[in-house]
């Protein structure tokens, strides 16, 4: 008898120890305890920059295949994978995914044992005899309806993220594109700039030549050589902004900003959009933080109706265990020993009305709140189409006005200055200002198309979908090169370099699709906007 009383009485303590018991942690958490732990606990003031610590932290190196020219869509995939922005959001993801099986769960049962180990203070009965101990187990439901609650608005929680992801997902494109489009205007400016100054280092020659045969005076040479100075100014300037644009790339991409990305020679820049209602309507069906506000709203309906369940009592049952020994009875010869089984029924008291009214009217007002931010953030949508939109036609138009006016008017002015200067009607400065224009125009041409390019990428940020893939109308035909061939006047001696010449555009790449080129990989903000929840890296 004393060995079962012991191991009715360790049997609670048994089965609570077995609860403790934990599962083994993810291998990402692993990793970050690996790799953060110690810097997080570490003071900052404690590593000095030659510390290894002090690079443990830092990027992994640039994969080889991101090495070079590479299309826009080789990076976009790399954000897509290595984003840390993204993974958080993605891991967010998962951690409300797994609050749902909690919430509709009961709470643990409470099991409790009372021990009377003194005979003659403890409970006496003189027809069941002395009762060493109780135990007592308990479990409590929640009103009907309930559980089902709570797991449908952890369910509008994980839609929320799955928003939040997705509009993760789609800034992270946005960004790679706009660093893209920059990075590709500087390299294009570069070589713009570089060959103008193998052109300026020829106008030297010329003018050195025609100062040599008493043509010209010699501050022609001199102003020649101004040029070219100021030429390199630029390209110091062009280079700053190469490695500016590098780092915002690499940054996207989780990589060293000290890699060697580079573009493609010819970047297609997709049509402009002539529907602005249907972007309207895209947007209202597609765009992540309005799905993510729709979500909200639906959460805060289940929460109102779990607030008004408040009204309505927590029931608990629970079941008694009484042992009863004739050993130490006060009556041993009345006391049967037979042990004593109970059940009871509990419930709390909804009595505080205002308490619970409170409770439904501060639920009802979030929804109403969440409503409001719904309206809030669509207004600010179809203002963000309307703004992106006027952006992109207008520097459409611009480029077509450069293409169809300024710059044939220009290089015809720059041949007419070559030949007045050949012919000595004109002075050296008609002519540098006549190439030097034609210059200028051929840099704004590249800047406008990296606008354009960047504005679209921000038009599909804010519609939420490709647009180049659901075209809202028939796009215009983009034009594929910045680069202008200019026509070379007779250089003024035989077999010198012509001043005027362009290198020819270099051909398009073949696996390069043309101006509806997709420009962002459909696999992976298609499948956060169809509800799908991404597999976690």
């Amino acid at each position: 008898m004393k060995r079962c009383g012991i191991a009715r009485v360790w049997a609670p303590i048994l089965l609570g120890v077995a609860g403790c018991v934990q599962p083994a942690s993810r291998p990402e958490y692993a990793e970050v305890v690996q790799n953060l732990r110690y810097a997080a606990h570490r003071p900052p003031e404690s590593v000095r920059p030659e510390d290894p610590d002090a690079a443990v932290l830092d990027p992994a190196p640039t994969p080889p295949d991101l090495l070079g020219a590479q299309p826009v869509d080789a990076y976009i995939r790399q954000a897509l994978r290595e984003n840390r922005t993204v993974q958080a959001a993605r891991f967010n993801l998962l951690a409300l995914k797994a609050r749902i099986p909690q919430v509709t769960a009961l709470d643990d049962p409470i099991v409790s044992n009372t021990i009377y180990p003194i005979p003659s203070v403890a409970p006496q009965y003189s027809l069941m005899g002395y009762n060493p101990y109780n135990v007592l187990i308990a479990q409590q439901f929640p009103w009907f309806g309930t559980l089902c609650l709570r797991g449908q608005a952890a369910e509008e929680d994980v839609k929320v993220a799955l928003a939040e992801l997705a509009a993760a997902e789609l800034t992270v494109v946005a960004d790679v594109k706009r660093a893209y489009y920059d990075l590709h205007f500087n390299e294009q400016a570069g070589k713009i700039l570089g060959d103008n100054r193998k052109l300026a280092v020829d106008f030297i020659t010329i003018a050195k030549a025609r100062y040599a045969t008493g043509n010209t005076g010699q501050q022609d040479v001199l102003r020649a050589e101004v040029v070219v100075t100021d030429l390199d100014r630029e390209l110091l300037r062009v280079r700053q902004g190469l490695t500016t644009a590098r780092a915002d790339l690499a940054q996207q991409l989780h990589v060293n900003p000290e890699s060697d990305l580079r573009t493609l020679a010819s970047v297609p820049i997709a049509g402009v959009p002539a529907e602005l209602e249907r972007l309207y309507r895209l947007a209202v069906a597609a765009r992540p933080e309005l799905k993510g506000r729709l979500a909200a709203i639906a959460r805060d309906e289940r929460a109102v109706e779990l607030a008004r369940k408040r009204y309505y009592p927590n029931v608990t049952l629970g079941m008694s265990y009484m042992d009863m020994e004739k050993t130490n009875a006060v009556t041993p010869r009345t006391a049967s020993g037979m042990p004593n089984v109970g059940l009871f029924v509990g419930f709390n008291l909804p009595v505080y009305q205002k308490k619970l009214a409170a409770g439904v009217a501060e639920a009802e007002a979030r929804a109403i709140a969440d409503a409001k931010l719904y309206d809030a953030e669509r207004d600010s949508t179809y203002r963000e189409i309307k703004d992106l939109l006027t952006q992109a036609k207008t520097q459409s138009d611009i480029i077509e006005l450069f293409r169809a006016s300024i710059l044939p008017k220009s290089v015809q002015a720059l041949k007419a200055a070559t030949s007045d200067y050949q012919a000595g009607n004109v002075d050296y400065v008609t002519l540098i200002t006549a190439w030097r224009e034609v210059l200028q125009i051929q840099l704004q041409i590249a800047q406008v198309e990296t606008e354009l390019g960047k504005a679209l990428a921000s038009l599909e940020r804010a519609v939420g979908v490709q647009l180049n893939q659901h075209p809202p109308g028939p796009p215009p035909t983009a034009p594929n090169s910045t680069a202008i061939p200019i026509p070379a006047p007779q250089p003024p001696a035989a077999g010198a370099a012509s001043p005027f010449r362009r290198p020819s555009p270099a051909n398009p790449d073949p696996a390069v699709e043309g101006p509806n080129m997709k420009q962002v990989p459909p696999s992976r903000p298609n499948a956060t906007l169809n509800g799908k929840l991404p597999n976690a890296r």
